[in-house]
């Protein structure tokens, strides 16, 4: 392939996890074939600088959620001085914390039930899932990310949800929803588009002993094929969102009410693309053609899950 002129990419990571991750380094060497360098830069490095970049795609800036004022701060500085952010800034800073959800619902979306508390309590939380006749629910911090500080607390156990709400006091508010049993028992979605396509999926399950999926908590991801239904979903979030992404993953899980959205990552989600090694492809040609010297975006659509 002719290798491309002009300015590279660059890979947003994070101090925590500097490295391009291994699943991005499949896209890195999709890029090097079509003659596009990758660097990877941790957003809170504090002499990195973001600016000559063709692209600044954040993918890897996992620890933002530790300190999400100076990450939106740096989020607007570089946005100020031109650099070519992926998603779009304000697209990603629609979705830091998880009141996109509510919009979501608002625009007729499925949504796992989501309670947004400013002012959080045990007394609350229990009162809450009384009347909601919730038996067991999911707390956690409005910015988290990765499981940070969520918590699964019965309805008949108050010191269990004072603990919780303890643990998330730290970062207020608090959102609570409904822990739903199909997430053990048919396992969670989680669904990548790439330039608004469904191109692959992964069915997610937690441990034996868990609530959540995560590989720390002893959770298992595989690749496979998505229902329709749980397609279609996705498609109406991309289609409700703000502006259009160059990215996007929509984690949900079929029940008896059909599927239901329980969040839209577009920010820094894993991709897996080591389940998918073609969407890598894909990915990359989605970058390419970001880029000031890249090719048209009116090219031809390549097969994907849809």
């Amino acid at each position: 392939m002719r290798p491309m002129s002009g300015p590279g990419v660059c890979f947003v990571t994070c101090r925590t996890w500097p490295e391009i991750s291994a699943s991005d380094r499949l896209v890195e060497e999709a890029l090097g074939r079509r003659g596009v360098s990758v660097v990877g830069r941790a957003w809170n490095d504090p002499g990195g600088r973001f600016d000559g970049f063709g692209a600044v795609v954040l993918r890897s800036n996992w620890d933002y959620h530790f300190t999400p004022d100076e990450f939106v701060a740096w989020l607007d500085r570089w946005e100020a001085a031109g650099a070519p952010i992926w998603n779009p800034p304000a697209l990603v800073r629609w979705n830091l914390t998880e009141r996109y959800l509510l919009d979501l619902e608002a625009a007729g979306i499925p949504i796992v039930s989501t309670v947004v508390m400013d002012e959080p309590s045990a007394e609350a939380i229990g009162a809450l899932m009384t009347r909601r006749q919730w038996a067991a629910a999911v707390v956690k911090p409005l910015v988290s990310a990765s499981a940070y500080d969520t918590a699964l607390v019965r309805s008949t156990d108050r010191a269990l949800i004072a603990e919780a709400v303890g643990a998330t006091l730290r970062r207020p508010p608090v959102l609570v929803q409904p822990f739903v049993e199909e997430i053990r028992t048919r396992g969670e979605w989680s669904m990548v588009l790439i330039d608004g396509a469904v191109t692959h999926a992964a069915l997610k399950r937690p441990g034996p002993d868990d609530f959540r999926v995560q590989a720390r908590f002893g959770g298992t991801t595989v690749a496979a094929a998505p229902p329709p239904d749980a397609v279609a979903a996705a498609h109406r979030v991309l289609a409700a969102l703000p502006a259009p992404p160059l990215y996007a993953r929509v984690d949900g899980v079929e029940t008896r009410r059909g599927f239901l959205v329980m969040e839209v990552e577009l920010n820094e989600p894993g991709l897996f693309f080591s389940l998918a090694p073609e969407a890598a492809e894909r990915f990359a040609d989605a970058v390419v053609a970001r880029l000031p010297d890249g090719r048209s975006r009116n090219r031809p659509p390549r097969a994907g899950v849809e």
